[in-house]
């Protein structure tokens, strides 16, 4: 008897959406001729993320993260995800003629998630890649006079001090597309999630 590995789940692409509905991110695993298709495809599936959160969520209970299937069109499947910062992630797969299990997309989408959260989770996100650290003018004279244990008067260094309201602060509305599109992390976690499902790793 001859045994059949199963199907590979034949990702399409991948668009995140930010709160409000703008692209975040769009990524086609089939060729980057197929972004801005697949980003019109994936866009016609807010419509329906927004009913889907409508009917499943009410004020003491919050809508799942998991939205399941969204709709069928052009040999693909569409499934949605909203974090819980309500940042949507729209996934599309190849239709094949095996079952899709909820659990399997489910994985995607939290794996998709973690990558998320690791890359804008540095603090040093929102620095421009040209910044350089300079030393300012004002760091020599925050310098407190210290005397050392052999009596020579010395300066101890101190940075100024950031407000905290400014430190570390960012909601889901402050992170950029460009962020997610300049992170060779992100795109490589990105490429590796779609090359292990579609049989290529």
């Amino acid at each position: 008897m001859e045994t059949r590995a199963p199907n590979p789940l034949h990702l399409t692409s991948l668009t995140i959406l930010s709160p409000s509905n703008s692209p975040l991110y769009v990524h086609s695993f089939t060729g980057p001729e197929d972004e801005l298709r697949h980003y019109h495809l994936s866009h016609a599936a807010v419509d329906v993320i927004e009913e889907r959160i409508v009917m499943t969520s009410s004020p003491t209970k919050p809508a799942e993260s998991y939205l399941g299937l969204l709709f069928c069109m052009e040999d693909m499947a569409f499934y949605g995800f909203q974090t819980t910062t309500k940042i949507r992630m729209v996934l599309s797969i190849a239709l094949v003629d095996a079952m899709i299990k909820d659990a399997d997309i489910v994985a995607i989408f939290r794996s998709i998630h973690n990558l998320l959260l690791n890359i804008t989770s540095n603090p040093f996100l929102s620095l421009p890649s040209s910044f350089q650290a300079k030393l300012s003018p004002r760091y020599i004279e925050n310098q407190e006079p210290i005397i050392s244990t052999d009596g020579k008067t010395e300066r101890s260094k101190r940075n100024v001090s950031i407000p905290d309201n400014k430190m570390f602060a960012l909601n889901p509305e402050e992170i950029r597309g460009e962020w997610l599109k300049d992170s060779m992390r992100f795109k490589v976690g990105i490429e590796r999630i779609g090359g292990m499902l579609n049989g290529r790793a």
